[in-house]
C-alpha cells in the first residue's frame, strides 16, 4: 500500500517536473527544507525533556528514594534466593529417595520385562496381519481423492473458459 501510493507520488511530480520543471524543483525543495526543520525542532525538543529529566534525576531526595527501592529489592531478593535454596535441598531429597525406591524394585522390574515383551511381541504380530489391508484401502482413498479432486478441477476449468 505505501508502496503504490509512493509510486503514485513520484508519477505524479514526475508529470509536473515535466510541466513546470523550475517551479517543481523549488517546491520540492522549500518542502524537503520544511521538513528538515521540522525534524531538527522536534528532536531538539525531545533533547531538552531528556536533559531536564536527567537533571531531576540528579536531586538527592530522588537518588535517595531510589536506592530504598534498590534495598527493598534487593532483600527480596535474598528471600527469593532462600526460598530456592530450600526448594533445591527439598528436591535432592527427592532424588535420593526416589533412587533408594528404584534400587528396592530393580529386581521386580527385570523379572517382569520378559513377560512385557512377550505381550509386545504377540500384539506385534496381530497388528502386522492388518497392516497390508490398511495400506491398500489407503491407497484407494487416495486415488479416489485424486479423481475427484481433478473432475473439479476440469468442471472449473470449463466455467471459467464460459464466462471469457
Amino acid at each position: 500500500m505505501i508502496n503504490s501510493a509512493l509510486e503514485m507520488l513520484a508519477k505524479e511530480w514526475v508529470k509536473l517536473f515535466k510541466i513546470r520543471p523550475y517551479l517543481t524543483t523549488f517546491i520540492t525543495i522549500v518542502l524537503t527544507a520544511i521538513f528538515a526543520v521540522t525534524i531538527t525542532y522536534f528532536e531538539q525538543l525531545d533533547r531538552e525533556k531528556r536533559e531536564y529529566k536527567r537533571l531531576e534525576n540528579l536531586n538527592y531526595q530522588s537518588q535517595i528514594n531510589e536506592l530504598n527501592d534498590t534495598e527493598s529489592s534487593i532483600r527480596q531478593l535474598l528471600e527469593f534466593v532462600k526460598l530456592q535454596k530450600t526448594t533445591l535441598q527439598e528436591t535432592e531429597d527427592t532424588i535420593s529417595q526416589l533412587k533408594t525406591e528404584k534400587e528396592r524394585l530393580q529386581p521386580l522390574v527385570e523379572s517382569d520385562r520378559n513377560v512385557v515383551e512377550a505381550i509386545f511381541k504377540a500384539q506385534e504380530e496381530r497388528t502386522s496381519t492388518t497392516v497390508w489391508r490398511e495400506r491398500w484401502i489407503g491407497f484407494g482413498f487416495g486415488i479416489i481423492a485424486s479423481l475427484i479432486a481433478s473432475f473439479i478441477w476440469f468442471v472449473v476449468a470449463i466455467l471459467v473458459k464460459k464466462k471469457a
